[in-house]
């Protein structure tokens, strides 16, 4: 009895959601109206990202000065950056301190995030967690306004310290001398935990099966050993996925030229994206400086494709 009640039912219920029935009702929408409310971004998109990208690689051919339309000369502006020595030196400085910036931000964020995740406590955990996201929402003026003083050479939070401890005899202007201006503006923000690095790697920690560190530990592999030839391999598509924002980020980064050291001294600290700004802004050079920018373009681009082709190259996952 009960059978033949289930077999009742059954028709009932196929009906209700039968194919046609579903295709009906999915078709009172046209296919077309989710993308309808896709074309606002895609036109900030085009007006703000490709618009902008577009005219600066035109404008590198031409000598520009706005509000003036731009003169053809072809690759002029390419040859003169080739034998422009403020240019070059800014493309070695800045290879530099994106190096030595991204080596200090990935490896303290690696070691914050493995310090957080081998917490046994929760709710500590939470804590330090938040501890070193706070930061991020600092705006980025202010934390280098705070490190200039830091760095100054007189009365300066540094001089203070190294002369109080008996390191130093005298201050000594760290962002005043070209032997050393660059590499302060590398260590600035130090220790560099807490930023965008150090969630991704958590992230990615955390998503470990709990298994396999279970397992390392009952084989007898110490914690030093796990973190090298367990976590470390885990997530290198996390790590190449911070390595390329970290190189993107370097190679552009004008901002901390601008506020602490203005390109100085004797353009120890020059950086083609400050360079760009000066050219643009300040001697109204458009054209050079599209020329600037679409060379930075170039050198991100060639960078990015390097790491990826060599973060995948005989790869057996392609997570990032």
């Amino acid at each position: 009895m009960a059978n033949k009640l289930v077999e009742a039912n059954q028709p009932r219920f196929r009906s209700r959601f039968a194919p046609g029935r579903m295709r009906l009702r999915s078709g009172l929408v046209p296919i077309y109206v989710p993308f309808l409310f896709l074309i606002p971004a895609f036109i900030l998109l085009i007006i703000f990202r490709y618009y902008p990208t577009v005219s600066a690689i035109y404008h590198s051919f031409t000598v520009w000065d706005i509000p003036k339309p731009g003169e053809f000369v072809g690759l002029q502006n390419y040859q003169a950056l080739l034998s422009d020595p403020v240019f070059l030196q800014s493309i070695t400085n800045i290879l530099k301190y994106t190096i030595g910036r991204s080596l200090l931000t990935i490896t303290m964020a690696f070691i914050g995030a493995e310090l957080v995740y081998n917490l046994t406590n929760a709710r500590w955990r939470n804590v330090w967690r938040l501890i070193f996201t706070v930061p991020m929402v600092i705006p980025q003026t202010v934390d280098l306004l705070i490190w200039k003083q830091i760095y100054a050479g007189r009365q300066g939070l540094l001089n203070e310290f190294l002369v109080g401890i008996g390191a130093l005899n005298r201050p000594y202007p760290w962002i005043g001398r070209p032997d050393t201006a660059l590499w302060a503006l590398v260590f600035i923000g130090f220790p560099a935990v807490a930023g965008f690095g150090f969630l991704i790697i958590l992230a990615a920690l955390q998503n470990l099966p709990a298994e396999v560190n279970d397992a390392a530990l009952i084989d007898g592999c110490s914690r030093l050993r796990r973190v090298f030839s367990i976590d470390l391999p885990a997530i290198r598509g996390p790590l190449a996925l911070i390595l390329i924002l970290s190189l993107n980020g370097g190679l552009q980064q004008f901002a901390p030229m601008l506020v602490v050291t203005q390109g100085g001294p004797v353009n120890s600290t020059m950086s083609p994206g400050y360079y760009l700004y000066t050219q643009g802004f300040t001697y109204g050079a458009h054209g050079y400086a599209s020329a600037i920018g679409t060379v930075l373009m170039l050198m991100t681009l060639v960078l990015s494709i390097f790491i990826m082709r060599a973060r995948y190259r005989r790869a057996y996952d392609v997570a990032i």
